[in-house]
């Protein structure tokens, strides 16, 4: 008769330990989340809360409540602050207090030397002792008269600030320690408005801000650290067998019906045949998109972070589309160039996002492709596209939606605005290319563009339409539609990818007609299922008679490399750079 009480009761015991068992599976995630130091005297103590909040569920933060003050206190206590903690990253700051000047003594706390010094061996122990990567935060700065109104027994000045910083800066760079610029943040940000009335810490707005680019750093170096390359695709005698019998099979299945027969997109005889029908076949092209908005009459851009590099400098930006939101960008300027100097506008593939410029073991080469540039003296902007980066979760569901999903619902609400989602991504690139082409270090007659995969297919489309992009090189995905269709390969390419009714007028050759006679190279494997080698070929040989008939057929160079497949190969980047050297390095393009 007690059967009520029972039920009671193990419906509580059951709902306690489900309780118990999510809190278990609460815990574990934590746990396996990258474990992040900040450490740092008390402007640190003030971001790192918001920090803290920021990260949440993307990393761990470990923040003392100790002010860690001067670098020879931070040197003392690394064993217990940072070393014991095991973490993944460290990002550590320490100066403020070394350059406090005594009144009465006239000394710093820390003088210049022992504070390099001493940043060295905190670098050298954290190394030694841990795996972690490291990144050094410099001394943000001081408004000297509000400091001097504190009435304490030292002086700090923005003078010392800035000799610190350059010192530190020297450590670190001989370390090759990224340094998280937050004294440029402040500076741009406004420092009358960002610091509180005793010139040294910050309003609540102050902080905020100093927490955006904490954050922002923090999550970049983890996901450097953390990249995966995808596996290779096969390659070599065998798989070019395997590959030309498996595409026979595929292309017994295709219903003859989708063998299509598209106009033939014929070939100029003379420069003034050309120049006569390009205005249309733009037209035709610009058409294919869709219905575009109206791209923002100026840039308006978003300063999110800077870091300082060996030989660079690295920004963060947020540009306004003035549509849907912002494309986060990454914009590298060499410290050693021209002035002004040549650009790269270099678009990621569908598979990582803009930081993949700034990452190792990537894009055919050890060293990141956006160092090699920028050793080269290219200033280089790497742009998200829609959902990648730090645009994943910002479509029509919010953060409901991520990756396939979100594509598709972008894909279903610009088709029922007029447009194509391939067109709105063109015109984010088009407007990361006006951001570009403001830039003061920026030659504007001198503007490549570049990528692999998707931002091959990206890097041409933006130059058909765009005659600003000077030089052009698009590694794999030189794709003829009609082709793609004949071998049933229609998967190998995302929704994002199509446009309205192109196939109407002309095949892909058309869009890279309107390229010459700018430079263009096209690196392709002959064993990439998504650009079918025979489609490559027909480009190659209509495009060519382009710019025959324009008189530069040294400009367009298409490689099919064969028993390659979808890849991006050491010898496809050197070919690259090589491309770019003749075309925007060269005297006489100056």
């Amino acid at each position: 008769m007690h059967h009520g009480k029972t039920f009671c009761l193990c419906a509580l015991l059951s709902a306690g330990s489900l309780l118990f068992a999510k809190a278990q599976v609460d815990s574990t995630r934590q746990t396996e989340l990258p474990k992040v130091v900040l450490l740092g005297d008390s402007i640190r103590m003030g971001y790192a809360p918001l920090v803290a909040k920021r990260l949440a569920g993307k990393a761990r933060i470990v923040s003392t409540t100790a002010n860690a003050e001067d670098s020879g206190n931070v040197l003392r206590n690394l064993e217990d602050w940072v070393i014991s903690e095991k973490p993944a990253l460290v990002h550590f700051n320490c100066g403020l207090h070394d350059l406090k000047l005594s009144r009465e003594r006239k000394q710093y706390q820390v003088d210049l030397g022992q504070y390099q010094k001493n940043l060295k061996q905190i670098v050298d122990r954290i190394r030694d002792a841990t795996s972690a990567a490291v990144v050094f935060a410099n001394t943000t700065p001081i408004l000297d008269v509000r400091h001097a109104k504190r009435g304490v027994g030292f002086d700090r000045f923005e003078a010392d600030v800035e000799r610190y910083n350059t010192a530190a800066l020297t450590v670190m760079r001989e370390a090759d320690i990224p340094v998280n610029d937050l004294h440029w943040i402040i500076q741009r940000a406004g420092m009358e408005e960002m610091l509180g009335s005793d010139g040294t810490h910050y309003t609540p707005a102050g902080y905020e801000r100093l927490a955006d680019a904490v954050a922002d750093c923090i999550l970049r170096q983890l996901k450097v650290a953390g990249y995966q390359p995808l596996p290779s695709p096969p390659a070599g005698p065998q798989a070019a067998a395997n590959y030309v019998k498996m595409q026979a099979e595929r292309d017994a299945l295709v219903p003859p019906v989708y063998k299509l027969s598209v106009k033939d997109f014929s070939i100029p005889h003379s420069a003034a045949e050309w120049h006569s029908r390009r205005l249309e076949i733009l037209k035709t092209t610009a058409q294919s998109l869709g219905d575009l908005p109206s791209r923002p009459k100026s840039p308006r851009v978003r300063r999110i972070s800077r870091e300082l590099r060996r030989e660079y400098s690295l920004e963060k930006v947020g540009i306004d589309n003035g549509v849907d939101g912002e494309i986060t960008a990454l914009l590298l300027i060499p410290e050693r160039r021209h002035h002004p100097a040549p650009a790269i506008l270099w678009l990621h593939s569908s598979t990582p996002d803009k930081t993949q410029i700034i990452t190792p073991n990537s894009n055919g080469g050890a060293e990141p492709l956006g160092e090699t540039l920028v050793r080269s003296g290219y200033v280089v902007l790497a742009p998200d596209a829609y959902w990648h980066g730090d645009r994943a979760g910002t479509g029509p569901a919010g953060a409901a939606e991520t990756s396939r999903a979100e594509q598709e619902s972008l894909f279903k609400l610009n088709l029922w605005l007029g447009r194509t989602l391939w067109g709105m991504f063109v015109r984010d690139d088009q407007i990361a290319l006006d951001y570009l082409y403001s830039r003061p270090e920026v030659d504007q007659k001198r503007i490549g563009a570049t990528g692999m995969s998707m931002g091959s297919t990206r890097a041409w489309w933006l130059a058909a339409l765009d005659e600003r992009i000077a030089a052009l090189v698009g590694v794999a995905c030189l794709t003829r539609y009609q082709n793609l269709i004949a071998h049933g390969e229609l998967r190998q390419h995302g929704v994002y990818y199509f446009v309205d009714g192109l196939l109407r007028h002309f095949d892909t050759e058309g869009v890279v007609a309107l390229v010459a006679p700018r430079p263009f190279l096209a690196l392709t494997g002959e064993l990439d299922a998504g650009s079918p080698a025979d489609g490559v070929k027909v480009i190659e040989k209509k495009v060519a008679a382009v710019y025959a008939a324009l008189g530069a057929p040294e400009k367009f160079r298409s490689v099919l490399y064969p028993e390659v497949g979808h890849s991006y190969t050491p010898q496809m980047r050197a070919e690259t750079l090589a491309w770019f050297d003749r075309w925007l390095q060269s005297n006489k393009n100056r």
